[in-house]
């Protein structure tokens, strides 16, 4: 079957588009690639479960049907769900339903492109694309409840991280 033809676009968007026009994952050690057993990624509206090294489950999201990934190891790159094709960036809706992409408030501690010093440095182009690709999935999928339960919990996160 495969992912939507609003996922397929957002995979193409983003394939070579980064936050940072190097290997950020070179400045930390990929810590984004690393983690435990509960450790992973929401799966968006119009993602097929990912091929390869994932583990996926049916969840919830303040009572809302989705699916989560947890990596069991390297993945090939183009295998990539969304989740981590933006990090650490995430898809918002505000409370008037305006979409944007913040910085996710769960990768405040991991992700050293979150520093307020590092941000300016963060690519437009890649914010852009990243919005561009939302808005398409929320308008292709029906994603507004997903993305709006998804946005409640970054809230959450953004009390307890700043």
């Amino acid at each position: 079957m495969g992912h939507s033809a609003a996922v397929r676009q957002a995979y193409i968007r983003l394939e070579r588009l980064t936050p940072l026009p190097a290997d950020c994952g070179r400045l930390c050690g990929k810590r984004c690639c690393k983690g435990g057993d509960e450790d992973g990624m929401v799966l968006f509206p119009g993602e097929e479960d990912p091929k390869g090294a994932f583990a996926v489950s049916d969840c919830e999201i303040l009572g809302v049907p989705a699916r989560f990934a947890v990596c069991k190891g390297p993945c090939r790159r183009e295998a990539r769900p969304l989740s981590c094709r933006i990090f650490p960036f995430a898809p918002y809706l505000d409370g008037a339903g305006k979409l944007t992409a913040i910085p996710d408030p769960r990768a405040k501690y991991i992700c050293p492109l979150l520093k307020e010093d590092a941000l300016p440095l963060v690519d437009p182009r890649f914010i852009g694309a990243v919005e561009k690709s939302f808005a398409q999935i929320l308008e292709a999928e029906a994603a507004r409840p997903m993305l709006e339960a998804y946005s409640r919990v970054l809230d959450e996160y953004k009390r307890f991280t700043g």
